[in-house]
């Protein structure tokens, strides 16, 4: 069994999303505690923004992602990165920017 963990800002996300959206995210989310590897697929570097070792999930007929990172050594984690539309690669620079916050603090 995996433990969910969320970026602060998720928080936010869940609240801006379209009811329809929120019903798949929180699926999603239950199903992350299982099977997070089944129910996502890696990213990758994509020039300026480097997702390498994060994973993403579609939602919305793809419009919209869930950008995840999963710890499984000692302790199962999956962290809940951003959850956001998908267009001009939004989800995944705001992602980015998290990520690079946190790793400064």
């Amino acid at each position: 069994m995996y433990k969910l963990e969320y970026f602060p800002e998720v928080k936010n996300d869940l609240i801006q999303l379209p009811d329809n959206v929120l019903k798949e995210t929180m699926s999603y989310l239950t199903k992350y505690k299982t099977e997070p590897f089944k129910n996502s697929s890696k990213l990758y570097n994509q020039g300026d923004i480097n997702l390498e070792g994060y994973r993403k999930t579609y939602l919305a007929n793809a419009t919209y992602r869930i950008v995840l990172k999963i710890e499984n050594n000692i302790a199962k984690i999956v962290e809940i990165v951003a959850i956001k539309e998908r267009e001009n690669k939004k989800v995944y620079k705001e992602a980015y920017d998290r990520i690079i916050q946190k790793e400064s603090n």
